[in-house]
């Protein structure tokens, strides 16, 4: 974990970066915060693997696998207000 919690704003614009460089098709211009990355298939169980894997080791977070559901990983802002709260969860810590 982070020695200092990261704000939720910065989360959310570092998972976004992240996001549109691995999972946009080339030439594709930038994804809102809401945009609902299951249904538009941006987040494949392949994708969500590898974000997953982006998040353990850019957070130093572990995620436990009960919390790998749909609700956290439906937008960029639910990605990213699961990860700010993980990061006050003991059990979380990687």
């Amino acid at each position: 974990m982070p020695e200092e919690t990261v704000a939720q704003d910065e989360i959310l614009a570092e998972l976004t970066s992240f996001v549109e460089s691995r999972f946009l098709p080339e030439g594709t211009a930038s994804l809102e915060s809401d945009a609902p990355l299951l249904q538009l298939g941006i987040l494949t169980s392949l994708n969500t693997t590898e974000l997953i894997a982006h998040i353990q080791e850019q957070y130093r977070l572990y995620i436990p696998p009960e919390h790998i559901v749909g609700r956290n990983f439906k937008t960029l802002d639910a990605i990213s207000a699961f990860v700010f709260r993980l990061q006050g969860d003991p059990a979380a810590m990687a």
